[in-house]
């Protein structure tokens, strides 16, 4: 009976190390569409938003680098982390906010509210909108 007890322990100990073992995605790689994003943003670099963003969001995507075009903006106290991770999608959040400069006005938007979607698509990590 005592060993009964014990073997059925020991198969209940390695079923729960094999749950806590499940392939979550990588942190880092879920969240780099998001950081590359917003560094796109600030160089206004449409191109290579139309090479993160996910087909869906390709379009909204371009509107938010567009919407800097022509002003000299920067990223503060900038850095993500994923919240919500699952297999081929994931919740990024991100600190920190865009300085934009129009002429002698400096503007923040900060990034602190937004919580972006990314979708795993061909086995590549893109940012699918906040």
């Amino acid at each position: 009976m005592k060993r009964n007890i014990v073997l059925i322990l020991m198969v209940l100990l390695l079923i729960t190390a094999a749950a806590g073992c499940s392939k979550k995605p990588d942190s880092g790689e879920a969240a780099k569409p998001v950081e590359a994003f917003y560094n796109a943003i600030v160089t206004q670099n449409r191109d290579k938003v139309s090479s993160i963003a996910c087909a869906d969001w390709e379009k909204d995507a371009l509107r938010e680098v567009d919407a800097f075009m022509g002003v000299k903006s920067e990223l503060k106290d900038f850095s993500c982390s994923v919240s919500e991770p699952a297999d081929n999608e994931a919740i990024v959040t991100c600190k920190g906010s865009i300085a934009a400069s129009y002429g002698t006005e400096i503007t923040t938007f900060p990034l602190d509210n937004r919580s972006h979607k990314v979708i795993k698509e061909q086995g590549e990590w893109h940012i699918c909108g906040y």
